[in-house]
């Protein structure tokens, strides 16, 4: 009899965990310490701090790009610095600045040229962040430039060739990709140790090199490329090359996201999943996918953020109905799992319509728009509702827009229907049609923290893996999101089975595992936390020989930064720091002011 008891306790228990009853009990895990009041440095007065000036052209097209992404990232860099279109630069001191940034094409234009150069001979950087064309002043200064010779220009210059460290994390990256094409001159370096290439186009041109003159240094861009959002991490570099030692701030933040997740799958059965793993393909999520995805979180220190889709239906008209119990309970078990792994759940739709009204929409997605933002806020009100169904307690602070798409009809929706909404986390590359919801990483003048995803998708390859390198580079975020139903889909998944995108997948975290190892894993709200410290810091970086000082506005521990160089450090104060390649540190800033000491090479 007690063997029948006990039997039918455990039969009741598991049967209560099945059911929506214990989560009336569930205590909110996603309530998070509110962040430390920041603190200032005392900075002493003799110190003496960098400055960068910008100088573009605003009546050419590749200049006006090529300007925003530098401006861009001297922001991210928090480098302090002056911008002047060459129409007004005549007649200014060079000398009151430490690097000069070229960022247009036509040397004619600038009509006291050799002021800069004589800038450099003097212990000035210039940086051409654009390939010049081949005019009169470019050929009278080439051989300063360290080129040899060269024989016009080369407009389908493609692909890359690391040639010597320069991406932190980075040492070999070889492929002839289509979407890395450059405008480039065909140079020939002077054989010279004053110079020294650190990245080639994929048939051999040289597109980024480095030459002393007299005290100081040219750094050439010889492409276009830098005119785009996605090559940020090389400019990042080529700035970094500006000085034999250069510091940063970076988030340092590694996150996961999976779109449409909880959310209903499809019931039946997939040819190639049953041929693979005989399974339904709910038997093949619940067995396979999840278990590996459980794997690789344990392996590899990941926190997954998912993303809540109700029903994949198209109504974008009320009422929006509930949805059936299985869905329920299928929300329930993977969404305690999800929390049990350390994870978060966020909105993504009571279906997968974008929140846009007709017109906006410029892919063909097949969606419906919406009438109104009313309907919208009843839409996102029924998602609310059916988490808060089973997880009554949970507080929802992350939104990310179904296809990335949002109106700002949609987003104010959205905010207006969750109080408790800290974060939009939607992509950081915009898209060729434009409607794309594209981020910088901000906080928005409404409050909401904005935090885009870097990369996607389970596949390991040249082109993702350049997105997620140019990522840390220049941010030190790893920001990706996948979504379940991939793996369905022959586009989306390549033809690739599951056995070979798992391996793709974790190929990827392998990589990032061993080249960023010091990645600190968050969820989207812990993340955003962080990226708030990141976003408001002030740093001001004093250099001298052998000691660099840091001294911050704004400061919260832990601050994060990445010093490139060469030299080996031998001491320092308030600062941990880590070598992660041979040029590169990442530094942990514990109090407002820190210094570093560096030995003599």
């Amino acid at each position: 009899m007690s063997i029948l008891m006990v039997l039918l306790i455990v039969a009741v228990g598991f049967q209560i965990t099945r059911t929506f009853i214990f989560t009336r009990f569930i205590k909110n895990t996603n309530e998070l310490e509110e962040l430390p009041e920041s603190v200032s440095a005392s900075i002493p007065g003799d110190s003496v701090f960098n400055k960068y000036l910008i100088l573009s052209d605003a009546g050419e097209s590749n200049s006006i790009g090529t300007l925003k992404q530098v401006e861009r990232v001297l922001q991210y860099m928090k480098i302090d610095y002056d911008s002047l279109d060459i129409s007004d630069s005549y007649g200014i001191d060079p000398d009151k600045y430490c690097c000069i940034i070229f960022s247009f094409e036509s040397l004619d234009f600038l009509e006291d040229l050799i002021t800069y150069i004589d800038f450099v001979r003097k212990g000035g950087s210039l940086i051409f962040a654009l390939r010049p064309v081949i005019d009169p002043h470019f050929r009278e200064i080439s051989s300063f430039l360290g080129i040899d010779s060269f024989d016009g220009i080369e407009d389908n210059a493609r692909g890359i060739k690391v040639e010597a460290p320069l991406l932190a994390g980075i040492d070999e990256f070889e492929y002839d990709l289509g979407f890395i094409q450059n405008s480039s001159i065909n140079v020939k370096l002077k054989k010279s140790s004053n110079t020294r290439s650190y990245l080639s186009t994929f048939n051999g041109i040289s597109l980024l090199w480095q030459t002393d003159y007299g005290k100081g240094r040219f750094v050439v861009f010889n492409g276009t490329m830098l005119n785009e959002k996605s090559n940020r991490g090389v400019l990042t570099a080529a700035i970094s090359l500006s000085r034999d030692i250069i510091v940063y701030p970076i988030a340092n933040i590694k996150m996961v996201h999976i779109d449409d997740f909880p959310a209903p799958i499809p019931r039946g059965i997939d040819e190639s999943i049953m041929e693979e793993f005989n399974r339904t393909i709910p038997q093949f999520y619940r067995e396979v996918w999840w278990s590996d995805m459980i794997r690789l979180a344990k392996k590899y220190d990941l926190k997954y953020s998912g993303f809540v889709i109700e029903n994949y239906g198209d109504n974008t008209e009320p009422p929006f109905e509930m949805t059936g119990r299985l869905d329920g309970e299928n929300m329930l078990v993977y969404g305690k799992e999800l929390l049990n792994l350390g994870g978060e759940i966020g909105l993504h739709g009571y279906n997968h319509q974008s929140l846009a009204p007709e017109g906006f929409i410029k892919q063909d997605l097949g969606y419906n728009c919406w009438a109104s933002q009313e309907d919208m806020e009843k839409a996102m009100e029924a998602l609310i509702g059916f988490i808060h169904s089973v997880f009554r307690n949970y507080s929802l602070k992350a939104y990310v827009p179904p296809s990335n798409i949002l109106s700002d009809m949609g987003r104010a929706a959205v905010i207006a229907t969750n109080e408790e909404l800290d974060v939009i986390a939607s992509v950081y590359l915009p898209n060729m049609e434009g409607d794309v919801y594209c981020q910088e990483f901000e906080i928005a003048p409404d409050g909401i923290i904005e935090f885009p995803r870097i990369s996607s998708g389970y596949h390991y390859g040249p082109e993702e893996m350049w997105s997620i390198y140019n990522g840390l580079n220049t941010h030190g975020i790893f920001s990706h999101f996948i979504h379940p139903d991939d793996i369905l889909d022959p586009d989306r998944s390549r033809d690739k089975s599951w056995s070979e995108l798992s391996k793709d997948f974790e190929m990827i975290f392998d990589d990032i595992d061993k080249n960023y190892s010091w990645l600190n894993s968050y969820t989207i709200s812990e993340g955003a936390r962080e990226l708030i410290k990141y976003i408001e810091i002030v740093p001001y970086i004093e250099y001298s020989d052998n000691e660099i000082n840091i001294y911050c506005e704004n400061f919260r521990p832990d601050a994060y930064f990445i010093m490139r160089t060469s030299k080996n450090i031998s001491g320092s104060d308030n600062i941990e720091y880590r070598r992660f390649n041979g040029n590169s540190y990442v530094l942990t800033l514990k109090e407002s002011h820190g210094s570093i000491e560096l030995e003599d090479e």
